[in-house]
């Protein structure tokens, strides 16, 4: 199976190096994606990855396991009606809003004017995105939240974009509510994070990543 790499938004790619090549994980610039793989049972699964790096094949392998139900909601479910809190709610730190607040002040509005809750009664779609892009252990989180903000005001009208900060603080590793309903179900060792959920105008879930 071929899988097709994606770019991490917002940064400039070197179009005179081509190709994969081997990197630390803090520098690495996309991620490649497979879809349509099946697992037919739960348990202990493996992949092994190929890739032609300055001019010969190497190959990388890492283990995961697979449930048999998904812990957090995926395609085909119905979407958590979550009222997550916007800006200027009773007893809400700013920065438990967007981790990049500063003082009283959320520095993208056009994330947190609506909840999840409301954006999927409205009857539009809604791309929700969970991370928390100052506390994040990847690159992923804050170009994943400035595509997102950028996304809202391209599609301002037409759809809703929702983000919930993972951490209502995190030097205490307390964990808002909201996204816990969504990446920390009961049952979840751990809340892995950034996660981007794109529910229908239905109200159901179409696509995770």
């Amino acid at each position: 199976m071929q899988a097709r790499w994606i770019p991490i938004p917002g940064q400039r790619v070197d179009p005179n190096r081509p190709g994969p090549r081997v990197v630390e994980p803090t520098d690495g610039t996309g991620v490649y994606e497979a879809t349509g793989v099946q697992f037919d049972q739960a348990g202990l699964w493996g992949v092994v990855v190929t890739a032609a790096l300055e001019g010969r094949d190497r190959t990388a392998k890492a283990g995961f396991e697979v449930l048999p139900e998904s812990l957090v909601p995926g395609p085909g479910d119905v979407a958590l009606r979550t009222v997550n809190p916007l800006p200027g709610a009773a007893d809400t730190p700013p920065k438990a809003i967007d981790s990049r607040a500063e003082g009283s002040t959320v520095p993208d509005p056009e994330l947190h004017r609506i909840s999840v809750a409301d954006a999927i009664a409205s009857g539009r779609p809604t791309l929700l995105v969970i991370s928390t892009p100052v506390f994040c252990m990847s690159r992923f989180c804050g170009p994943i939240t400035d595509a997102a903000q950028q996304l809202a005001k391209d599609f301002d009208g037409r759809a809703h974009v929702v983000h919930i900060e993972v951490w209502r603080d995190f030097e205490k590793k307390a964990i808002n509510e909201a996204a816990a309903e969504w990446i920390m179900p009961a049952g979840a060792k751990d809340a892995n994070e950034p996660w981007v959920f794109l529910i229908g105008g239905d109200g159901n879930i179409l696509r995770r990543w």
